[in-house]
Formats: C-alpha cells, structure tokens, sequence
C-alpha cells in the first residue's frame, strides 16, 4: 500500500513541475509577444514582428499545453490508462503551427524584397531599438529555454509538453540573437554605400535566411509527435538505452530476456519485455513476479507514467 502511494505522490509531484514550468512560460510569452510588437513598431523592423508573432503563438500553446497537462491523467472508458494521446498531438500541432508561421514569414519578407528590387520606396530600420531589444529577447530567450530543459531533466525528459516548449522557445532565442547581431551590424554601413540596401531589406534579408538555418527542428518536432501517434519505438537513444539497462538487471539471467519493445505516448512509456518461454519450467515463477514487481518500481522512479508488459515468446 505504502508503495502504491508512494507512487502516486511521484506522479503527482510531477504533474506539478511540469504545469508550474509552463505557467512561467505562457507569462513569459505574452512579455516577448508584447516587446517584439512594440520593437516592430518603433523599429520598422519585420523580423521584430515575426518574433513578436512567434512568442504570441507560443504564449496560446502554453495554454492549451497547461490544459493537456491538466486532463493527461484522466482515466475514462475510451481512454482506460490516461489521456497521454493529447501530448503527442499537442507537439504535432504545435510544430506545424511553427512551420506555418516561418513559411508565412519567407513568403512576405520574399515579397518585400521584390517590391524593393522593382523600385518601390522602403522605411529605414531604427537599429538602436533593435539593439536594445535584442539584449533583452535574448536573455529572455535562453532563460526560460533553460528553466524548461532543466525542469523536464527532473522529469527524465518525460515530458513531450516541455520539450515542445523548449524547442520553440530555443528557436526564438536563436532568432532573436541572429537579429541583433546582423541588424545592429547594418549601422555601421554607409546607407549611400555599395550595401546601402541593407538599410531598407537586411531585415527581410535575415528573416529568409533564419527560416532555412532554423526551419529543421519544427520538422523534427512533427516527425517525433508522429511516430508517438502511430505506436512507434521511442526515438530518444538515451531514455531507450536507461530502459533498457533497467530491464536487463532484473530479467537478463539464464537468458530469459529475449527481446524488448519501448513506445512512448506523450509522457507514457510501454515497456515490453519479451521472455523466453522454454525458460518458464525451469525458473519460479513467483520470482518472475517479483522481477516484475521490481522493474516497474525502478521504471516509476524516472518515468512515473511508464507501464510494463510480460510478453512470451
């Protein structure tokens, strides 16, 4: 009985980290959403405004990720063993609506620098806002890219709602460096010189080449939340290894484990051990129990949301 608390408590303490990460993210979201706007807005800037953009959206998936952490847990005749599907499909979502908004951003910032090339007249960027926004975005930026990899590093890296979040929010940080550095740069060009027209596009110019330098992790984003979806094995080597290592240490002995299969759903693990079944006459099988028993005990430690599944093969 003691046990069975004790394993509760574990998953509710952990319920609790990660809803307490994401609710520092959405206020921190809606801060960066605000300044980006602001900064487009004195600026003239358009890769301020595609920041502000990407920290608003990243402000209203917070939401509905507090939302998926709140309901994960939840137990129903469709879903008997927790609704962890909704992680899995909150990290899909989430990385199109990533990859939507960058193509967005390539499309009209593509446009604008047609416009210009055809003669059209242009704005000159303010690059001392830009400069002071930049210090602010940035360790803004890495901060809570930090506080969400080091809160999800208490949850083992269980969390698919957290690494959603730091992906988005890494990729935010790097953007906002690249603009300060580039555009903060362009002050010290002769707007009469040869690269005078970065004067009036070097914005347009960086927010093109951030969307190919950047564009690869929402893909990889989408790509995981997939395989999660489909029932696939679970891509992190390092969580797979751990596994394992676990079940190897309780069920590896006069070659009763014959094979393993991992999945993870969101922030739920199915482990199945696949044991041998010529094995069974010659081993007791209240010590296979108590092997079970053991592995799901150590498995609760680091992943409390994990089940285990005996397979004879």
């Amino acid at each position: 009985m003691d046990e069975m608390s004790n394993i509760v408590a574990n998953k509710v303490t952990k319920q609790l980290i990660e809803r307490k990460a994401l609710i520092v993210g959405a206020a921190t979201n809606l801060f960066m959403a605000f300044a980006g706007w602001l900064g487009y807005y004195f600026s003239n800037s358009q890769a301020l405004a595609l920041d502000g953009n990407f920290s608003f959206v990243a402000f209203i998936t917070v939401l509905l990720a507090l939302r998926v952490s709140a309901i994960k847990l939840n137990q129903t005749s469709t879903f008997p063993f927790g609704q962890f599907a909704y992680e899995s499909l909150f990290s899909l979502v989430k990385g199109l609506m990533i990859i939507s908004m960058l193509l967005m951003a390539l499309i009209v910032n593509t446009e604008r620098v047609f416009h210009y090339l055809a003669g059209e007249p242009a704005s000159v960027l303010d690059t001392n806002v830009i400069f002071i926004y930049s210090i602010f975005m940035v360790l803004l930026c890495f901060s809570l890219a930090f506080y969400y990899k080091d809160q999800n590093k208490r949850l083992a890296n269980s969390s698919t709602l957290l690494l959603a979040e730091y992906t988005g929010v890494k990729l935010d940080g790097l953007m906002s460096l690249a603009i300060g550095i580039a555009l903060v740069s362009i002050r010290f060009i002769s707007i009469d010189g040869y690269f005078g027209f970065l004067h009036y596009i070097g914005d347009a110019l960086l927010v093109i080449a951030l969307v190919f330098l950047f564009g690869k992790e929402p893909f990889l984003l989408v790509k995981n939340a997939f395989i999660e979806l489909a029932g696939g094995t679970l891509q992190d080597t390092k969580q797979k290894k751990h596994i394992e290592s676990i079940i190897n240490k309780h069920l590896s002995e006069d070659g009763l484990l014959l094979d393993s299969y991992i999945s993870k759903t969101g922030s739920c693990y199915l482990v199945v051990a696949c044991i041998c079944i010529t094995k069974l006459d010659t081993i007791d099988a209240k010590a296979i129990t108590a092997s079970k028993v053991a592995i799901e005990a150590e498995l609760n430690q680091h992943y409390p949301h994990a089940m285990l599944e005996l397979s004879l093969k």
